[in-house]
């Protein structure tokens, strides 16, 4: 049965808040649903198979689970749930990508995205409601943080879009570059790989699984240490301190010298290259001396660069992404000084699905908080272009 919270405030326009007091099982790794059978005088041997029908069966009702004696099945069901969600809404974009709205067990929101290109599945979950960083070119940092999502929260994003869409023998990577910084939810984050990556769990290889981080340093030398260690990619965004100041305030603490150096000791623990993502924007971080920087931080990293032209929010965003043919020419530039660069074209953007473009807010900034939008110090438009202008 459901508590209700504030049960005397009976004036309120609104219903009361109606509390679970069942145990939510899902979020729970193996030795966590161990230690809640114990506490509930049940046999603990039990809490492997809850696992798989949780994880790798996506079943969440107790009363399924036929592998389990009846009795255990019906004091589960009164005393806990499997809970990893719901999608409240879709937004299916012109090219197939699909936005989903997710009411989260504990509270709040988040956006995640199913991405379908030829042949190709994957799924962009969030780590957060909202973001602290504060990315000036990020719908997302204009929400603020709210909260960080639970392990359960997290993985239940995959189970829905399970739920969704035909997934269940069809090989699909999993990108946390949704709503929120990863490594700023940092021991949820690792529990969660640890359930993905659990051939009892959802079984997927960590190759299948990319974190994306604006730059935790410290957070990243520690992931390298994990047992569980995904594939790594950076938000750089630009070639030189001043400039990713203005746009990344992370980098204020931690410089792009001692960013690379952190992914360079991530390279060595794990053997495989890094992704140096590379976001566009028109006249601040595309000129040809940008493009030669990028290619002189970048040389001798075994890394890969990923341009990604930026995406438009009207009315919230003061950027522009630059001309299809100068990130084509941004992209050519690198090849020849023999970086390894590719062009990560947008997808969903008619459904603001796009990257950097997730956020639960809408079409347009409030009128009193407009001057949020205006772009950083010493950049200014002259026409077509943005004009970097700092001394």
């Amino acid at each position: 049965m459901d508590e209700i919270s504030n049960p005397q405030a009976t004036d309120s326009p609104f219903p009361p808040t109606r509390r679970p007091t069942r145990a939510n099982l899902f979020g729970m790794e193996r030795a966590e649903l161990t230690r809640f059978l114990e506490a509930h005088r049940a046999p603990a041997f039990h809490a492997g198979q809850i696992y798989r029908w949780i994880y790798a069966r996506r079943r969440l009702d107790p009363g399924d689970w036929t592998d389990l004696p009846k009795t255990l099945r019906a004091q589960l069901v009164a005393e806990a749930r499997a809970d990893a969600g719901r999608v409240v809404a879709r937004t299916a974009a012109s090219d197939g990508t699909v936005k989903h709205r997710i009411s989260l067990p504990g509270g709040g929101e988040v956006e995640a995205v199913v991405m379908v290109q030829s042949g190709r599945v994957t799924l962009c979950v969030s780590s957060q409601v909202g973001c602290a960083l504060r990315c000036d070119f990020c719908l997302t940092g204009k929400m603020g943080l709210t909260r960080n999502l639970t392990p359960g929260e997290i993985v239940g994003q995959i189970t829905l879009a399970h739920g969704e869409h035909p997934l269940a023998d069809t090989p699909y990577n999993v990108v946390f570059m949704g709503m929120g910084e990863p490594l700023h939810n940092y021991d949820a984050l690792t529990a969660a790989l640890r359930i993905l990556s659990d051939p009892r769990g959802f079984g997927l290889s960590r190759h299948r699984i990319t974190v994306s981080t604006s730059g935790l340093v410290p957070a990243i030398e520690r992931l390298a240490q994990e047992p569980i260690r995904p594939r790594l990619a950076v938000s750089l965004n630009a070639t030189t301190d001043e400039v990713r100041e203005r746009i990344m305030p992370i980098n204020r603490k931690y410089p792009i010298a001692r960013l690379l150096e952190a992914c360079r000791a991530y390279v060595g623990a794990t053997s495989e290259r890094f992704t140096v993502e590379y976001v566009l924007l028109d006249g601040v971080n595309d000129t040809d001396d940008d493009v030669r920087r990028l290619a002189g931080l970048v040389r001798g990293l075994p890394a890969k660069i990923n341009l990604i032209p930026f995406n438009p929010v009207p009315g919230w965003l003061a950027y522009r992404s630059s001309p299809r043919a100068r990130v084509v020419r941004v992209r050519d530039s690198l090849l020849e000084s023999g970086v390894a660069a590719s062009i990560r074209w947008s997808r969903g953007a008619d459904a603001r699905a796009a990257c950097g473009q997730l956020a639960l807010l809408p079409d347009r900034e409030p009128a009193a908080r407009a001057k949020r939008a205006e772009l950083p110090a010493g950049v200014e438009r002259t026409g077509r272009r943005v004009q970097d202008t700092t001394p």
